[in-house]
């Protein structure tokens, strides 16, 4: 069965900020809203999916370079936007790192505080900056990438990653409270979605098998399937929701 596409109507000509949209779950968001007719702004750190991008779609994607762990990078990024394709109407704050494995034994102050700075400091950075250079169209969201990590705890060695996306789902109620009721507030907890930075984590075939094998619908997620949320989330079909973490996990 094919997914329901997106709503071209409510998007056309609306400025979507999409972090680390340049592969993975924010590449299929990406794709997703430009099929929806969207003015997309995509920043990422992988200069060749940032090339790649541009090559495909052209003037439809306003392609940057940003670290989104900066604060001062990120408020001239978004002025850029703003300047360049118009208010910003909807943001999906995706860019996260899952961090070299270490336990709190283990502790390494400058890894943590990168996994801390990308995975959480950057949210409140980008919604910052969309706040202060947001439209007045009725319907403006936030989607955030929290994951299930935030209430299993991860895999033994990822405390640092588990921990900002228990962090991420505080901070989505917390925002979606004090910028309503003018913009609403989401966020995906993803499981295991099959995409290059969970294959990194799990190489080994067998180990992919096992997972799959504790999910109740017995396979991975595809970024497909999670733009699909994301993009649902974003749009008006979910008008009466906000401050909500909705798990994409195959009922894990």
């Amino acid at each position: 069965m094919t997914a329901p596409a997106a709503d071209t109507a409510f998007f056309r000509d609306r400025v979507v900020l999409v972090t680390g949209g340049a592969s993975g779950i924010g590449r299929a968001v990406t794709e997703k809203l430009l099929a929806a007719g969207a003015k997309l702004a995509v920043w990422d750190l992988r200069d060749d999916r940032l090339a790649e991008l541009a090559r495909t779609y052209g003037a439809q994607v306003l392609t940057r370079h940003v670290d989104v762990s900066d604060k001062a990078a990120v408020d001239t990024a978004a002025a850029e936007v703003a300047s360049r394709l118009g208010p910003i109407d909807h943001v999906v704050n995706n860019a996260g790192i899952i961090g070299r494995r270490m336990t709190v034994r283990e502790l390494d102050a400058a890894e943590l505080e990168r996994v801390l700075a990308v995975n959480l400091k950057s949210a409140f950075y980008v919604s910052s900056a969309f706040c202060r250079h947001t439209s007045d169209k009725p319907q403006r969201s936030i989607v955030g990438l929290s994951s299930i990590a935030a209430r299993t705890g991860g895999m033994v060695g990822s405390i640092a990653y588990a921990t900002t996306k228990g962090a991420m789902s505080s901070f989505t109620v917390a925002l979606a409270k004090e910028l309503a009721p003018a913009v609403r507030v989401n966020a995906l907890a993803p499981g295991v979605i099959d995409t290059e930075i969970q294959n990194d984590v799990f190489a080994d075939p067998k180990q992919i098998a096992a997972m799959a094998d504790v999910i109740p619908l017995k396979r991975l997620g595809t970024a497909a399937e999670v733009a699909d949320a994301a993009v649902w989330l974003l749009s008006p079909a979910s008008a009466y929701i906000t401050g909500v973490v909705l798990d994409v996990s195959g009922g894990r």
